[in-house]
């Protein structure tokens, strides 16, 4: 985990160097030589890495060597930011560009002869702390001799060099509990209710989990499933593990259909003949357990092989990381459930051997126990191993209150798959992920928060261009190997994971990963100075924040997120080394301002609901700043030194209702890709905005009658996510029209998210030219997700509902259309919102989109169907019975869940035949809805009706 860190110490502390060269200053005058030693050292000892991440989980003395190391780089890290700090402090200039470059930082000058006494002082300070610090990194290195380390470059994912073991098809079914509706759907995939098909018609489903879910476990279920006995011949398991060898699992292949049959076969083409001969148009089932290849080219060849089987194979895989998955193709994903706290108190009982007679004197302690699991399956099979010889309610309590990674046992039994998944990670990976031990259990943990601290920390490197870009792969890996879980999507967003949770003993795990070294150090083990000393990290949301003593100093990520602060806290200047600051719903002045546009390192600042309305001039002080928040408060303008800040990449100015106009020096923010402007104001934005060709996302941009021309768009090119104002006031109405075909949205390749809200009092004579504008506006066809919001006009464009489109959501409020356009013919659409339709009153069989096609599916990829508030809607028409009975013509047949909220009292009817045929539906959602009370009877004949060929339909009224 240290090789991020030291690897970004060594890149600052030659770049500091060059740099002091180009200002013409030497600050570590008498230390230069050191301090050139101190890089080298930094390097060397990077090699030795990989050898001491192996070891540390067996030697336990190497944990408190690599936890002292990673404090020395803190340690170097501070050092650095102090050098910095002085150097910009000292060569603040307000002279023109033409001069050497140097920071603009702060107004506060000196004269030329305090100046020089100031670089004595920075100098012999900065000098002395390299020399101590150069002298604990050769202690270091001195011990690192004794343990014989082995040097080697280090690999971006070094191999674990301990072997997991075989699993088999064999499983005793009395052991196992609370898998059987994960089982019976499984089964119901694999017997062909379900599975996604290959090109070469293998149907691939993949079990995905954390390690210790049970995934194997549940394999093995399926493989010797009743139901599946004669289905399918033959059945294959195969242990696959890791490395992912073809030849091996061919040779698995062939000896589990005949034994012998891979006799005198080496080559790997001769092998893959033999298994293409004796599977041939058979219908079979492989299992593959424990894939975690993620090179789609270690399964090419095998998977090309494979394809000759009989219709109906299937191949079941059993991984940790979705992204495996993904490799093996086109595979439907399956994630199991974690168990109830009730069914691990069941594994507990029978691991633990317990007589029916002593369950009722351990069933109290026993379920809190349980609970303690998680739900894990592992867990509770290695505590009941514990407790099998514990035979007193004392013994039992010691289990209760020990934390999991401080019981051996656990430990090298729970943690063990853990780590097999830790060691696969890169060293930034590692250390990322480690990170997350400074958030409490089942907290709520904010992907955009967690990045903008990993950046904060230095984990993600130095390169200032592509830090986002890193933290959000990384997260990715993470999510995609089962370490994340509970993840809340961005509603406006369906790619964007918005916040997720960490399961109880990922977080244990954690907490061993940084806990060991410090524990063999003899530090005193308290949670709060933990994430001060260890992650350098301080959350006080809602509390009181403690005094910032010295011991505060060195932190690099502070939230005092509504603390009820009248003012910043007493020693705030003295944070220099803050990259990450949220004050957030506190009170703040002016004067608060200045004291933070001090701490010159800032990457992101929180500001929202501080009841600001104006800005310092200082901000310009902050040259690393890439995230600025500043939304929810009383601005009136903004300072033309924003211009300054040459990394922002993200700017929120939204709810800030009195801001009038935005400086020309906006257009300086050559790095920017979000900025979000006030929804409600009404704001001059200067012709600068143009020049902001990087951004990626603009929410609030107001074209039309009197405001802004939407041409000013043209050249934003790399627009992704984009929400746009449109007004109409009947002047000059075909000018708007041709300013909305100038944005060129038809060539912006990359949008994805559109939203077109409507601001006008037109009435119908603007119809025609709300549809010609919103045709003008026509995006790419990469377009994702679409939002229309108050549209009064009567229909819609006819591009809007093109085959072509790649439309996954789409959102109509409060628009006036009587009737829907053929949302059924998009191929790609997966949720449909129709809100506050209030001229909607029939909805007929051109919404499905029928053609006169021989196979015919309305909304092949329909999940969601949601009305909301549609007062007049009274009838909803019905496919024919021959429609119905043809197999060739599908309706729907992916929906899961209809909802239809508070609509009018005259909807009476559903289309029973309609819904028949959407038998993949799982929710009835009526509430409100009082017209269709018959359906809430589920003896009735109308409820029968809809359910007769969908048991699993639930009602929600």
């Amino acid at each position: 985990m240290a090789d991020a860190l030291l690897s970004v110490a060594a890149e600052r502390i030659f770049a500091l160097i060059e740099e002091q060269a180009v200002y013409h200053v030497n600050l570590v005058r008498g230390a230069e030589e050191e301090v050139r030693k101190l890089g080298q050292e930094l390097n060397t000892i990077k090699y030795v890495l990989e050898d001491a991440e192996i070891r540390r989980f067996q030697e336990k003395s190497i944990n408190t060597w690599l936890w002292k190391l990673r404090q020395t780089c803190y340690e170097i890290e501070d050092i650095l930011d102090e050098w910095k700090y002085a150097l910009l402090k000292l060569y603040n200039d307000d002279d023109d560009d033409a001069a050497p470059p140097k920071q603009k930082v702060c107004s506060f000058i000196p004269s030329s002869s305090c100046l020089c006494f100031k670089k004595v002082v920075a100098r012999h300070e900065i000098a002395k702390k390299i020399l101590n610090v150069k002298a604990q990194l050769d202690e270091i290195l001195e011990e690192a001799k004794k343990y014989g380390f082995k040097i080697s470059e280090p690999t971006a994912y070094p191999l674990p060099e301990f072997g997991r073991d075989q699993s088999t098809s064999f499983i005793n079914t009395e052991e196992v509990q609370g898998r059987g509706r994960d089982v019976d759907t499984l089964v119901d995939k694999l017997m062909g209710n379900g599975g996604s098909q290959e090109e070469s018609g293998i149907q691939v489903l993949s079990i995905v989990g954390v390690g210790g879910l049970g995934k194997t476990t549940l394999a093995q279920l399926i493989y010797n499933h009743s139901r599946l006995k004669g289905s399918f011949d033959p059945t294959i398991w195969i242990c696959v593990s890791n490395p992912f060898d073809q030849a091996a699992i061919a040779k698995g292949i062939l000896e589990s259909i005949q034994k012998g049959s891979s006799q005198g076969a080496e080559q790997l083409d001769e092998l893959l003949k033999r298994v293409r001969e004796r599977i041939k148009g058979k219908k079979f089932l492989l299992v593959l357990d424990d894939v975690w290849t993620e090179d789609p080219r270690d399964w090419k060849f095998l998977r090309n092989c494979l394809g000759c089987g009989g219709a109906g194979s299937k191949i079941l895989v059993t991984t940790r990381s979705e992204r495996v998955a993904e490799t093996m193709g086109k595979s439907e994903i399956f994630r199991p459930e974690m168990l109830s706290d009730d069914d691990c108190w069941l594994v507990l009982c029978h691991t633990a051997c317990l007589e029916w007679n002593e369950v009722e004197t351990f069933v109290d302690i026993g379920k809190k126990i349980a609970k303690k699991c998680s739900g894990l399956p592992l867990a509770a099979t290695t505590l009941g191993g514990i407790l099998c010889f514990k035979k007193s309610l004392r013994e039992w309590e010691n289990v209760l209150n020990d934390e999991i990674w401080e019981m051996k046992k656990a430990e090298d039994e729970i943690f063990r798959p853990l780590l097999l998944s830790y060691k696969e990670l890169s060293p930034m990976q590692k250390q990322c992920f480690s990170y997350c031990a400074a958030f409490p259990k089942d907290y709520e943990i904010e992907v955009e928060r967690l990045i903008g601290n990993w950046m904060a920390l230095g984990y993600l490197g130095s390169n200032s261009d592509d830090m986002e870009l890193k933290g959000k792969e990384c997260f990715d890996v993470l999510a995609m190997r089962s370490l994340f879980q509970d993840f809340k999507k961005d509603y406006d967003d369906l790619n964007t994971i918005k916040s997720c949770k960490m399961h109880d003993i990922v977080h244990d795990f954690s907490q061993y990963l940084r806990k060991s070294g410090r524990e063999e150090a003899g530090e005193v083990e308290v949670a709060a100075e933990m994430n001060v000393d260890e992650f350098c990290t301080l959350y006080c949301d809602g509390d009181s924040p403690p005094n910032l003593s010295n011991r505060f100093v060195r932190l690099r990520v502070l939230s005092l997120a509504s603390c009820d602060l009248q003012g910043v806290p007493h020693e705030m200047d003295k944070l220099i080394h803050l990259r990450w600051l949220d004050l957030s719903g506190n009170e703040l002045s002016m004067e608060d301002l200045k004291v933070i546009f001090q701490l010159y390192f800032l990457q992101t600042l929180k500001l929202s609901e501080c009841s600001l309305e104006e800005i310092p001039n200082e901000i310009g002080n902050l040259c690393h700043l890439r995230h600025l928040n500043l939304s929810k408060n009383r601005l009136k303008e903004l300072p033309s030194e924003i211009g300054n800040l040459k990394q922002l990449r993200h700017l929120d100015l939204d709810d800030n209702d009195d801001l009038k106009e935005l400086p020309s020096e906006i257009g300086k923010l050559s790095f920017l890709q979000t900025f979000i402007l006030p929804n409600r104001a009404t704001i001059q934005i200067p012709e600068a905005l143009g020049q902001l060709t990087g951004l990626r996302k603009l929410m609030g941009f107001k074209g039309g009658s009197g405001w802004r021309k939407l041409g000013l768009l043209k050249n934003l090119n790399q627009l992704g996510f984009v929400r746009l104002h449109i007004r109409l006031d009947g002047m000059d109405l075909k000018g708007i029209v041709e300013d909305s075909r100038e944005a060129n949205f038809s060539n912006k390749k990359y949008i994805e998210h559109l939203t077109l809200v409507f601001e006008d009092e037109m009435g119908e004579e603007g119809s025609s030219t709300r549809m010609d504008v919103i045709d003008a506006l026509k995006p790419h066809p990469n377009l994702i997700m679409l939002s229309i919001i108050y549209y009064e006009g009567f229909k819609l464009p006819l591009w809007i509902v093109s085959p072509a489109n790649q439309l996954r959501k789409v959102k109509l409020f409060g628009c006036d259309l009587t009737s829907l356009p053929s949302f059924g013919k998009l191929p790609c659409l997966e949720e449909l919102y129709l809100f506050k339709m209030n001229a909607l009153e029939f909805v007929g069989r051109e919404f499905l989109g029928i053609t006169t096609n021989t196979n015919f599916v309305a909304f092949p990829k329909l999940k969601k169907l949601k009305f909301h508030s549609c007062g007049k809607w009274k009838e909803w028409e019905d496919i024919t019975a021959e429609e119905e009975e043809s197999p060739a013509f599908q309706v729907m047949p992916c929906l899961t869940m209809l909802q239809i909220y508070d609509c009018c009292d005259d909807l009476t009817l559903l289309p029973h035949r309609l819904l028949r045929k959407a038998r993949s539906l799982e929710m009835l959602d009526i509430p409100y809805s009082y017209g269709l009370e018959r359906y809430t009877d589920e003896e009735g004949t109308d409820w029968k009706s809809i359910s007769l060929n969908n048991p699993r339909l639930q009602l929600r009224d």
